[in-house]
């Protein structure tokens, strides 16, 4: 993991960087860490309850609620159990013309170039929802069936769904995300606690390794953050914890221990405030991505 938090997951194919997530199967309970991509992402809520945070922002998705973040956002989706989620993600230079006409100039070129995207947040019922909502439908539809052609299908129907953003009003100028010294100092603290959550982290260690006091570190922290240094180490331990859960045989106090949790009580308290069930019943539903 670099100090930016990159994402290193390739998103699809080099001759189709297109990719949903997930694919198939529910996604109960599912929890993504903080990360950014200089992919493009769509993020629908298909049923439950859905926590996200974008840039510096956080939001609650109900069922038929969009969010888009721009290439580069630090972000995070924390579905709990019952909530569900689609990500469709992509490049901009997925849908350019070699052409260079009016819809290349005006939208496609603008939008590789970070200058257009659509809002962060388009509710259920607002303006252009249903009608960006249908276009996703079809989306899914042929990536599901993946009949010859179905790639050419698939970039028609996100143009589709970019013109009719531009029709409903609904692109605007891209947000920027800041390169600043802040930018960059958040982005290598949560590189390096998603990359030591499961050590056993000391606040006075961590807060020296980016030469801040305690107290300072705290505070900018729950600023940028939302949540306190502890609170997001057992988020960060519970994401990994559910795993395990999902990928493996393990028995779960030995996953309490493995993901950096010293108290079994306490990581059954904290995995349930998380899903809303214990680590046992989670692994018992068994409804996982495939």
């Amino acid at each position: 993991m670099d100090a930016s938090r990159l994402e290193k997951r390739t998103h699809g194919t080099e001759g189709f960087p297109f990719q949903i997530y997930p694919m198939t199967g529910t996604q109960d309970g599912d929890v993504i860490p903080y990360h950014w991509h200089p992919e493009l992402e769509i993020i629908r809520i298909v049923a439950g309850q859905v926590g996200l945070t974008i840039a510096d922002e956080q939001y609650t998705g109900l069922e038929g609620d969009l969010f888009f973040v721009a290439t580069g956002e630090l972000h995070e989706i924390r579905s709990g159990w019952g909530g569900q989620f689609r990500s469709f993600v992509f490049p901009a230079d997925f849908l350019q013309f070699r052409r260079s006409d009016r819809a290349q100039t005006e939208l496609l070129s603008p939008l590789e170039a970070g200058q257009l995207w659509f809002g962060t947040e388009l509710r259920s019922g607002q303006p252009g929802n249903g009608v960006l909502l249908s276009i996703l439908d079809g989306v899914l539809l042929s990536c599901a069936e993946r009949h010859p052609g179905y790639e050419l299908q698939v970039k028609a129907l996100l143009l589709l769904l970019l013109s009719e953003g531009m029709r409903a009003g609904l692109l605007q100028a891209a947000r920027h995300v800041p390169r600043g010294y802040h930018t960059q100092l958040l982005r290598e603290i949560v590189a390096y606690l998603g990359e030591h959550c499961m050590e056993q982290l000391r606040l006075p260690e961590v807060a020296q390794h980016f030469g801040m006091s305690p107290q300072y570190f705290c505070a900018f922290f729950k600023s940028h953050l939302g949540r306190s240094f502890v609170q997001h180490v057992n988020f960060l331990r519970i994401e990994r914890a559910s795993r395990l859960l999902r990928e493996t045989d393990q028995p779960i106090m030995e996953i309490g221990f493995t993901v950096g949790f010293e108290n079994f009580s306490y990581f059954i308290k904290r995995f349930r405030a998380v899903f809303g069930c214990t680590p046992s019943a989670y692994r018992k539903s068994g409804d996982f991505p495939k």
